[in-house]
């Protein structure tokens, strides 16, 4: 079976990896995963656009940075993204995953910090495999009525996740939640976001044995598809 993508051009439609020479139509604002071709550092950031033949994505903070305690912000940068550095990138976007090398050609460091890049010659790509939960460690709070419970989030799904209790108190109040279905708030801390975010959500299962509280995100949910994305370019290091 094979797929027209937006250029015109055939590619099978299966797992197996195809190379291209040209992107189709991405989504702006997709995850994107950054790395050193040698391994330097990786960080999660945002694809921007494609402006002729340069790559646009957003900088990281600069505490995701291994050197980060240079005197200023712009020389950390300027010191990380030296003219010609090679990077990896890879993102997802329309379902499949894309894998690519680059150069790195300039910074813009006034007001939204982004890097520029080269286009690639060869892209890797193939359509996504999806799994149903993705496991994680994420430090979480959530807040029931006037009550702060922390926790970690140990796995997510688009539609839920579970929460693991580092105690066993609060119980009566998310029992409560739970049988009104009144709407919580979910505090994580995502790896592409420099503070932590609130996401709403409802109780729907309780172990009082395990300490775990399942969730169904009730609103908010593009956050957690951004992180799912993220999870899943983890997955991706055959590529390269």
């Amino acid at each position: 079976m094979v797929s027209l993508n937006v250029n015109g051009a055939w590619m099978p439609y299966s797992h197996e990896n195809v190379i291209l020479n040209e992107f189709p139509s991405l989504e702006q604002d997709s995850v994107i995963q950054v790395n050193d071709a040698s391994d330097g550092f990786k960080y999660i950031s945002r694809f921007i656009g494609i402006d002729g033949r340069v790559i646009i994505t957003r900088l990281p903070a600069v505490t995701q940075l291994v050197k980060s305690g240079m005197a200023t912000d712009e020389l950390t940068y300027r010191d990380t993204f030296n003219s010609r550095r090679k990077l990896v990138m890879r993102l997802i976007s329309n379902g499949r995953i894309y894998a690519f090398e680059t150069e790195v050609i300039d910074l813009f460091l006034q007001g939204a910090r982004l890097l520029m890049t080269s286009y690639p010659d060869k892209i890797q790509s193939r359509w996504l495999r999806k799994e149903p939960r993705y496991p994680c460690a994420i430090t979480a709070e959530l807040v029931v009525a006037d009550e702060l419970l922390s926790g970690i989030m140990i796995n997510f799904s688009s539609g839920g996740g579970l929460l693991k209790l580092t105690n066993d108190q609060g119980f009566s109040v998310l029992q409560q939640a739970r049988s009104e279905q009144s709407e919580c708030i979910l505090k994580l801390q995502l790896p592409f976001n420099e503070k932590p975010v609130d996401v709403h959500v409802k109780i729907m299962s309780l172990s009082l044995a395990e300490h775990q509280v399942g969730l169904a995100f009730s609103a908010d949910r593009e956050i957690i598809v951004r992180y799912i994305t993220a999870l899943k370019l983890e997955s991706v290091g055959e590529f390269f």
